[in-house]
C-alpha cells in the first residue's frame, strides 16, 4: 500500500468519525441508530482495506459512504435548512473514496 493511500485511507476515518460526531442526532431514535449503523459500516470498510487489504472493504465503504449521504440529506430535509456543515460532509462522503480509488489503482495488485 503506498503512502498517500495510506494516509488518505486514515484521513477518512477520521472524517467519517468527525462525522458521527457532528452531524449525530440525525431526529428519531430509529433514524439515529440507523445513523450509527452507516457510521459502524463506513469504518468497517476502512479498517478492512487499511488492515487486511482486502477489496471488500473498499466496497463496503463506498455503500456505506452512499448511505451516509442520503442521511445527511435527510437531516437536511428534517431540519430545513442547509449549513455549512451538511454540504461539507456530503462532499467528504463522495470525494473520500473517489480519490481512494484512484490512489488504489496505483497499487491494485496488493489487495485481495
Amino acid at each position: 500500500m503506498t503512502l498517500p493511500l495510506k494516509l488518505w485511507l486514515w484521513l477518512s476515518v477520521i472524517t467519517a468519525v468527525l462525522g458521527a460526531v457532528l452531524l449525530f442526532p440525525i431526529g428519531t431514535v430509529p433514524l439515529n441508530i440507523l445513523f450509527l449503523v452507516v457510521k459502524a459500516g463506513m469504518i468497517t470498510g476502512l479498517m478492512l482495506l487499511i488492515f487486511k487489504r482486502r477489496r471488500i472493504g473498499f466496497s463496503l465503504w463506498s455503500i456505506f459512504c452512499a448511505g451516509a449521504v442520503l442521511m445527511t440529506i435527510l437531516k437536511w430535509n428534517l431540519s430545513g435548512q442547509v449549513s455549512f456543515l451538511i454540504i461539507i460532509s456530503i462532499i467528504v462522503d463522495i470525494v473520500m473514496p473517489a480519490v481512494a480509488y484512484s490512489l488504489m489503482k496505483k497499487s491494485t495488485s496488493e489487495f485481495r
